[in-house]
């Protein structure tokens, strides 16, 4: 089945509006979006340099080229605990187990399950 009417000329002048309003509204997105960029990085925050450094144990604020100091001699060492994070399963998989290969033990011989071939 062909095209009731196929007037290419008239056909060009009845979507030359249109197109130009998408075009149009491309460019005035791709605008606000380059604005809001501009925005967004002109509001935030600067990095902090080498001056603004902060102290892990204490949470003071120490210039960047101070030196590092040892902790004092009454100090514990940091123990490390032996038990596992609660809420977080214990990691059961072989290490040396490639990642593209299921780590999951074959069915046993007497399974009512045949596997599929």
């Amino acid at each position: 089945m062909s095209a009731p009417q196929t007037n290419i000329d008239k056909q060009q002048r009845r979507h030359r509006g249109p197109l130009i309003g998408m075009i149009l509204v491309v460019i005035a997105v791709g605008i606000g979006f380059v604005w809001w960029l501009g925005y967004e990085a002109a509001e935030s925050d600067p990095l902090p340099g080498p001056s603004d450094q902060i102290d892990g144990r204490t949470g003071e604020t120490v210039p960047g080229d101070a030196p590092f100091t040892a902790p004092p001699e009454g100090t514990p060492p940091v123990q490390q605990s032996e038990q596992p994070t609660p809420g977080v399963p214990n990691q059961t998989v072989d290490p040396l187990t490639p990642a593209d290969v299921p780590a999951v033990d074959p069915l046993p011989e007497s399974s009512p399950i045949v596997p599929a071939n």
